[in-house]
Parts: C-alpha cells; sequence; structure tokens
C-alpha cells in the first residue's frame, strides 16, 4: 500500500510541473504579446488622418486639419478600403470636395498602394507603412507637396 501512496504522489508531482511548465511557457507568450498566430494582413484596421498639410505649387503651407479638412481610411482583411476624404474650399481653391476611398490597399514590403475609384492624390502618392501609421513625407503630386500620417 505505501508503494501505490507513493506512486501515486509522484504522478501528482510530474502533473503539476507539467501543468506549471504549460503555464509558464504561455505566460512568457502572452508577456510578449505573442499569441502565436501570424497576422494576415498588418495594415489592416481603421486610420486617421493626424498629420495633413498640403503646400500647393507656389503657396504657402496649409493644415488640412486645421481648416476642417479630413482623412479617413479603413482597410480590411481582405484589403478593401472605405472611409472618406474631406478637403475645404481653402485647399482645392474653389469648392470643398468630398471623395470616397473606397478601393484597395496593397503592401509591398513597406509601402502601401490605394488604389481607389475616386481619382484623387491618395492613390498617386507613394506611402509608407511603419507599425501603426501609413504616411507620406513632402511628396509632390500634381504641383503640391503633401505630407500626411494616418494612424490606426
Amino acid at each position: 500500500m505505501r508503494h501505490s501512496v507513493l506512486r501515486r504522489r509522484a504522478t501528482v508531482r510530474s502533473s503539476f510541473r507539467a501543468l506549471f511548465a504549460v503555464a509558464a511557457v504561455m505566460g512568457s507568450l502572452a508577456a510578449c504579446g505573442d499569441d502565436g498566430l501570424i497576422d494576415p494582413n498588418p495594415i489592416a484596421g481603421a486610420y486617421t488622418a493626424t498629420t495633413f498639410r498640403v503646400t500647393p505649387a507656389g503657396q504657402s503651407e496649409i493644415d488640412v486639419l486645421t481648416q476642417g479638412g479630413a482623412l479617413v481610411i479603413a482597410i480590411g482583411v481582405d484589403n478593401t478600403t472605405a472611409g472618406t476624404l474631406n478637403l475645404p474650399a481653402v485647399v482645392t481653391g474653389d469648392e470643398a470636395l468630398q471623395a470616397s476611398m473606397a478601393g484597395t490597399a496593397e503592401l509591398n514590403g513597406s509601402g502601401v498602394q490605394f488604389d481607389q475609384t475616386a481619382d484623387t492624390f491618395v492613390r498617386d502618392l507613394n506611402w509608407a507603412f511603419t507599425n501603426n501609421t501609413i504616411s507620406v513625407t513632402n511628396q509632390s503630386v500634381g504641383g503640391a507637396s503633401f505630407t500626411i500620417v494616418l494612424t490606426r
């Protein structure tokens, strides 16, 4: 009977150690932020312009956000995009502009290319993806220079 009790204690100890080891590994993975899954689309998410400056040719820089403009783009896991570009008249030099950002986004290395039905500068710029931002810095398109930071 004594051997039977000792074997049970040894089995319980071994089971407890194995359980503890698994818990320790799971805790380490959680602490590192690694859920063990590969992100199917690292650019997926909702982005809002936190910096949006335009310098039209021969003019002073315009802070689009302080003038009431906005750029919001949501990128789905399947790369489809939705959102809106709003430019006030002070930026366009004519009438305020609102354009849909419906289309697609493609990540190529650290670059992002937007392809939308609306013909705006957004699809003409070469965007860079870093962590939680998609951005352009002093890029010229159509005679204007753009600095835009989209933050997720």
